[in-house]
Formats: C-alpha cells, sequence, structure tokens
C-alpha cells in the first residue's frame, strides 16, 4: 500500500501486513518526519431509514404542570358545585316534609285537641281506628244487673267515670242505648251525672235504671252525650 508524508507529502511503499495490528510507526526517509500511520476502514454507505423525530421538550414540564393544576381546579369547581346543590335539594326536601308532615305529626300525636278544634275531624279518626277521647274521662267497672221489682223487670246499670287526664274536667252527661244482635238501637236515654267537676285522676260513681227494657235487646252501649241528646229518653 501507498502512504504519504503529512509533512513533506513523499509517497512511500508499505507492505499492509505492517498495519495487521491496526496502526504503525513510520519516519520520513526523505525528511525524517514522525508519524503513526492507522489501518484504513472502508466505509459502507447504509441506506437512509425513517428516524424519530427528536422533539424539544423547552417548557413542556412546566407547561404540563399548569394544565394539571388547571384540570383539578375545575374538578373541584364542579364537585362544590354539585355538592352545594345536593345539600339544596336536602334542604328543600326537608321543609317539604316538614311542611306536609308536621300536620299529619301533630294530628296523630294531639288528636284530642284536633277533634276539640274541628270535631268533624272524630269521623275520620274513627275510620283510622282511633279512639278519640276528647273529654279525658275514661268509663271503666261498668256492670250491668236484672232485677223484678213490682213484678217488672228492671235494668240497674253503674259504673264509674275516671278523669285520665292532667286537668280538672266538668263530667258531661251520659248516654245509654240498647241494642239487639243485628246492631238495631232499641231505647235510648241520658243521664245527668250531677257532679262537681273531677280534679287529675279523681273518680266517681254513677247508677242508672230502666224499667222494663226491650225483650230482644242484648247490647248496651255507653257514651258521653252529645249537646242535642241531652234530656231524650226512649226509643230511636
Amino acid at each position: 500500500m501507498i502512504v504519504h508524508c503529512p509533512h513533506c507529502s513523499t509517497r512511500h511503499v508499505m507492505p499492509e501486513a505492517r498495519l495487521s495490528g491496526g496502526s504503525v510507526a513510520i519516519s520520513c526517509k526523505t525528511c525524517g518526519h514522525h508519524w503513526t500511520e492507522v489501518e484504513t476502514i472502508d466505509v459502507v454507505e447504509v441506506p437512509s431509514r425513517n428516524v424519530p423525530r427528536v422533539i424539544d421538550n423547552g417548557d413542556m414540564p412546566e407547561l404540563e404542570a399548569r394544565r394539571l393544576a388547571e384540570i383539578a381546579r375545575e374538578a373541584e369547581r364542579h364537585f362544590r358545585e354539585a355538592r352545594a346543590k345536593r345539600q339544596r335539594s336536602l334542604r328543600n326536601w326537608a321543609a317539604y316534609a316538614v311542611f306536609f308532615f308536621a300536620p299529619i305529626t301533630a294530628a296523630l300525636m294531639f288528636p284530642e285537641q284536633v277533634v276539640a278544634a274541628a270535631p268533624v275531624t272524630i269521623k275520620a279518626y274513627q275510620k283510622l281506628g282511633f279512639d278519640v277521647n276528647i273529654y279525658g274521662l275514661e268509663l271503666r267497672r261498668i256492670e250491668r244487673q236484672h232485677a223484678i221489682v213490682n213484678g217488672t223487670r228492671v235494668l240497674s246499670i253503674k259504673g264509674d267515670i275516671v278523669n285520665v287526664s292532667d286537668d280538672a274536667r266538668k263530667l258531661p252527661w251520659l248516654r245509654f242505648a240498647l241494642e239487639d244482635d243485628s246492631g238495631k238501637e232499641l231505647y235510648s236515654w241520658t243521664l245527668d251525672t250531677s257532679s262537681r267537676p273531677l280534679r287529675a285522676g279523681e273518680s266517681t260513681g254513677f247508677t242508672t235504671r230502666v224499667q222494663a227494657p226491650p225483650e230482644t235487646s242484648t247490647h248496651l252501649k255507653i257514651r258521653f252525650a252529645k249537646a242535642d241528646e241531652i234530656g231524650s229518653n226512649g226509643g230511636s
């Protein structure tokens, strides 16, 4: 192979075997310059390929951080708005429930006061199975006795009236009714208990008698009389 002195450009013939080690030290016989000659490497041309484009990130980390922060703020805003909407809805439903159910609750808890203020409501309570006691009084220990007096059958009824309220109560008249097996009323009468008002927890007794009650009467009903029934006595 031919090598050239890099100083004086003198051409020298050198066996290729001397470059078997990759490089060799050479001295120019003309000018005495020393240099190192390396083994020639054949350059092979490689067809071009599609190399991925290098993206210059620049400020991308900062931009991405700002974008994520904005997304987080937007999500938090939507969450607060949704929570406020739910709270408003719950408050509205609570107000509606109070408005709608409060009268019903009061009516169930204080039926006596409701009936006292609006007597017509007692029928609604009765249909619902409520035994509304607007008087604060109860009838207890009711007894019936039959006797023959001077050849006439006499029905005697006695019992107690008890004040179960927390206040003094004036005693209303009592109404008695005799009914047959079908529930038909055969005879009725009223009784003035003629007693002073009863204090809370106090009781008083009553007794009433009927001569020759209907033979077919089998049931007795007693209740407090209405205003238009006071003083009545006779069949219905």
